[in-house]
This record gives C-alpha cells, sequence and structure tokens, in this order.
C-alpha cells in the first residue's frame, strides 16, 4: 500500500460515488466501490467532513478516494 495526496479529476453520481477518475493520464473506470465512509474532525482543524471510497477499477487496482467538503477530489491511497 502506497500512501498518496494528488489532487484528481472524477466523475462521481448524484450521491457522490465515483464512476471514473483521471491518474497518470488515463481515465480509470471504477468497477465497484469497496468500502466507504465519512469522516467529521473537529471544527477548528478546518478540515470539516471527508468522504471515502475504496474502489475497484477496470485495471484491477484498488484505490482509495477523497471527497472533502469544497467538492476537491483527491487519491489518498494505492493498493498493491
Amino acid at each position: 500500500m502506497r500512501r498518496v495526496k494528488k489532487s484528481l479529476r472524477v466523475i462521481a453520481e448524484n450521491s457522490n460515488s465515483p464512476k471514473r477518475f483521471y491518474w497518470r493520464g488515463n481515465w480509470l473506470q471504477v468497477v465497484s466501490v469497496i468500502d466507504k465512509w465519512c469522516e467529521i474532525n473537529n471544527w477548528w482543524d478546518d478540515r470539516g467532513e471527508l468522504h471515502f471510497y475504496v474502489v475497484l477499477a477496470h485495471n484491477f487496482g484498488v484505490y482509495e478516494l477523497c471527497l472533502n467538503e469544497h467538492g476537491i477530489w483527491y487519491l489518498t491511497r494505492v493498493f498493491d
């Protein structure tokens, strides 16, 4: 597993569930969402809610994506 903190372009459904994301010059199709959760930080941390999604992509890669309260997506982990 590698920790990453890179912003991403993500195509998501109305429920913010990711459908595709752009990583290393390719659009990766999300085959399934393996896990999802929300973390609510303390108001003084100024990070707000973070929504995490562990997804299986069509290239058989497993990735953890994060959506912050400002609508910005990040790739936070790549599972080897």
